[in-house]
């Protein structure tokens, strides 16, 4: 089951319970691994953490500590304020539909938290950020009629062979994903992808084998169809945001430890990953977004 998929663009965000990070009789938020727990709160007492993910952890909370001031952990309300931040920040990503927007913006005032070198500039800073976070995280977007994130694939098409006359295969990678390089191995779709002069087949391999493998092929009115997008996925949606009047792209695929997000946007004639996440729930399944790439 997909822990973002049509619930990360559906407005319905959960308030965060961020006094749970701070509770001393259980620190941790339950989202799994000692890297996550500590990225969310590198003031987490450290025999706790000994004891819950064994003695290499503590090497990591060390090594997370270091870029802040020394002393840090030891100031209660600095520490709260840090793991609020974090916490919420983290929620923010993953339940945004804005994604790209906020990811930069949660990027620079994290790099403007490190940056300080005292207290003093930690007691000033963090208050108004983690109130900026919480607020975002609780505000339900508002779509139009014309704007509700839409999955990607549409219907089957019944006779592709006529339909995408001119297609040049194998699709890069088709014969490793799908066991054959003919169009017999795979199925077509029509698309929500509404652009004008253009058209756009969703593509998976027929025999799939778990590994979720899907083509996006464009067509600008010609006879030659090329590959826009080529990527592994469960899901696919169109956001409500756009780019050169092609919309922004959410491809969710399932892994061991999460759900790991990519954003694509259109540039340069193709789409292109431009943000990357893995988001993974707590204990009160509210989502958090880690191993942030920006493109």
């Amino acid at each position: 089951m997909l822990l973002t998929g049509l619930a990360v663009m559906s407005g319905t965000y959960i308030p965060a319970a961020s006094s749970q990070i701070i509770s001393f009789a259980n620190p941790f938020t339950g989202v799994g691994s000692a890297q996550q727990e500590i990225s969310l709160n590198p003031c987490l007492p450290e025999a706790e953490v000994q004891n819950h993910f064994g003695a290499g952890a503590v090497g990591l909370l060390q090594q997370a500590r270091r870029p802040w001031p020394q002393n840090m952990c030891q100031d209660r309300t600095i520490a709260r304020n840090l793991a609020d931040w974090l916490y919420n920040s983290s929620a923010l990503l993953a339940k945004t539909d804005r994604p790209l927007v906020m990811a930069d913006i949660i990027r620079k005032r994290t790099e403007a938290l490190l940056a300080c070198r005292d207290l003093r500039c930690l007691h000033d800073k963090l208050p108004p950020m983690v109130d900026w976070a919480k607020t975002n995280l609780d505000r339900t977007p508002v779509y139009g009629i014309d704007d509700q994130p839409i999955s990607v694939e549409g219907a089957l098409l019944s006779l592709p062979k006529l339909s995408l006359r001119g297609l040049d295969l194998p699709l890069p990678g088709q014969n490793k994903f799908c066991g054959g390089g003919g169009i017999d191995d795979l199925d077509f779709f029509s698309t929500n992808l509404k652009v004008s002069g253009k058209a756009y087949v969703l593509v998976k391999c027929k025999a799939d084998n778990g590994e979720r493998k899907n083509w996006i092929l464009e067509n600008d009115g010609g006879k030659d169809w090329r590959a826009v997008v080529d990527l592994r996925a469960n899901a696919m949606q169109i956001g409500n945001l756009r780019r050169n009047n092609h919309p922004i792209i959410f491809s969710y695929l399932e892994e061991s430890r999460g759900t790991r997000v990519r954003i694509l946007s259109y540039q340069d004639n193709s789409y292109r990953e431009m943000l990357r996440y893995l988001v993974v729930e707590d204990r009160s399944k509210l989502a958090h977004a880690f191993e942030v790439e920006r493109q």
